[in-house]
């Protein structure tokens, strides 16, 4: 009897263990139908002003429920690069981030997410914008996924200490100790993901190349006011 029961509860933490792949398949789809539904709530909301939703336009705010990890380039036209090096650095820290690599023309820094967007524009006011670039990944079916599947790798993980403790013999404990350990790496691997996924959302970066600013030398400047002088002219 007791040995009936002990793998019965084998079989059904395998079973548990098994249902990843439906928290998986399940977890995509209901994102997605999320994310269907605020464009469809945009769209209506646009008509009832009496406009449309422009592609081209401002993106809309993130719902706070979405995990998207943010990033963005920047191309800089300055007369000092040193000078703006060390500002690029100053700000970082300033922010709250770090610098993750430097160069004599090349920053990418990190900084956290809630300080993107003032960082950014105290980025542009370092010099000329020649190239700026904006973008997210959004990583929200991912999340809920992990979640998922660390709930149900939880639950076998329970269910395999429960037989563990109801081990009649040496090589039925043998046996669920294996099952046990595949579970945990499973486990780990999962936890090991979300952290990574956690550290890039709690973290935009920021990557910012530095270009000569070139000013107009005499003859330019020469040729321009010759220009505006003939044009001026030519309209009299």
């Amino acid at each position: 009897m007791r040995r009936t029961l002990a793998w019965g509860l084998l079989a059904l933490a395998a079973a548990a263990t098994g249902s990843t792949g439906c928290a998986t398949s399940a977890a995509a789809p209901a994102a997605r139908a999320k994310a269907g539904m605020v464009a469809v709530r945009a769209d209506r909301a646009a008509e009832r002003a009496g406009g449309t939703v422009d592609a081209a336009g401002p993106l809309p705010e993130v719902p706070s429920d979405r995990k998207v990890i943010r990033s963005a380039d920047l191309r800089l036209a300055v007369d000092d690069f040193d000078e703006a090096g060390r500002a690029i650095v100053a700000l970082a820290e300033r922010s709250g981030g770090f610098v993750l690599s430097a160069s004599e023309k090349s920053y990418q820094v990190k900084v956290p997410a809630r300080a993107f967007d003032d960082a950014l524009e105290a980025l542009a006011a370092l010099g000329e914008v020649e190239h700026r670039r904006i973008y997210g990944q959004d990583v929200t079916a991912e999340y809920l996924d992990l979640e998922a599947r660390l709930r149900t790798a939880e639950k076998a993980r329970a269910a395999y200490l429960e037989l563990l403790s109801r081990a009649a013999t040496v090589e039925e404990m043998l046996k669920v100790e294996q099952a046990l350990a595949g579970v945990q790496e499973r486990i780990e691997t999962l936890l090991g993901r979300k952290k990574y996924l956690d550290e890039h959302l709690a973290l935009s970066t920021l990557t910012v190349t530095l270009v000569e600013h070139h000013s107009p030398g005499p003859l330019k400047l020469l040729w321009d006011g010759a220009s505006w002088l003939v044009t001026k002219l030519w309209w009299i």
